[in-house]
């Protein structure tokens, strides 16, 4: 159902289809216009060979000189017809709805992934999407084909982030359909076990993937607030602790600075791409910050 122009001025309705394809594109095509790089440039698409048209065929690579000459329809082909497959796997558990930020974890994400879908897409790399809970819990595969985009986008808009992690199940169930090599985004909290996450993500490598995870916290998550008595919810289990935050502060942002450098640290050691962020931080700004450092390393 399209969206009204109300809804869309509706932040909690961002997610709504019409709405998710504006954010998607504004950050791509505001973000990176003049970059002149990117993880997806720099592969060849040199002419190969013309086949004759079938349905859905991008319309694009009509060759309308010859279909002058014969009256036939033929599509260009390319040596490298999909430059890359890209793999965008999003942890939607419950524990993604936490929104003491802008904006809930699961929705900045898909936001993200979205903008990276659009990206890809229009560089004619196979794009899929999948959802992750205690498995794998759907998934569009990767194609470039007419409507891929909005089926991304379809997918993410009917997401609804639920019960517990495990995403060392989830992501095992998710590289057994990753079965051709290219880039593997995952989106998460990481709220899980280290061994867990560590060992399917090395997994992954070990495939020939490209890995690279976006870890990503609510800003309360980050550091407690600065004082106050404040009731916390395990969203994932229902358990609640009232507690006086004041004298935890310090050791809490220790504690977590702690954990992410040491995930961070033993990922980048098996050759996982890190990129750690909070809900906070204006997603154009991270996009274009990372896109910029990754395109100067490739």
């Amino acid at each position: 159902m399209a969206a009204t122009q109300t809804e869309l001025q509706d932040p909690e309705l961002f997610m709504a289809l019409e709405d998710l394809e504006l954010v998607a594109r504004g950050i791509v095509e505001g973000a990176l216009h003049g970059l002149h790089q990117s993880p997806y440039v720099g592969f060849s698409v040199e002419f190969n060979a013309h086949r004759e048209y079938q349905l859905g065929d991008d319309l694009r690579y009509v060759n309308w000189n010859l279909w002058g000459r014969t009256d036939r329809l033929y599509i260009k082909q390319f040596k490298s017809d999909t430059n890359l497959n890209l793999y965008l796997l999003l942890d939607c558990t419950a524990s993604m709805l936490c929104a003491n930020g802008p904006t809930a974890k699961w929705r900045y994400g898909a936001r993200a992934l979205a903008a990276l879908a659009f990206l890809a897409l229009n560089t004619r790399d196979a794009t899929g999407l999948f959802l992750l809970q205690s498995g794998l819990e759907e998934f569009v595969p990767p194609f470039v084909r007419p409507g891929q985009f909005h089926e991304i986008l379809a997918l993410l808009e009917r997401a609804r982030p639920r019960g517990p992690t495990n995403l060392a199940k989830a992501l095992a169930e998710t590289s057994q359909l990753c079965r051709r090599r290219g880039l593997v985004v995952v989106v998460s909290d990481l709220f899980d076990q280290d061994e867990g996450i560590l060992g399917a993500l090395r997994h992954l490598r070990h495939h020939g993937h490209d890995v690279i995870v976006v870890h990503l916290l609510d800003p309360w998550e980050a550091d407690l607030p600065e004082s106050g008595q404040f009731e916390f919810q395990d969203l994932e289990t229902g358990a609640r602790l009232r507690t006086n935050v004041e004298p935890l502060r310090t050791a809490y942002r220790r504690a977590v600075a702690d954990w992410r450098d040491r995930l961070q640290r033993r990922a980048e050691d098996a050759g996982i791409d890190w990129l750690s962020c909070e809900t906070s931080a204006p997603l154009r700004d991270v996009l274009i910050n990372y896109l910029l450092r990754r395109s100067r390393l490739c």
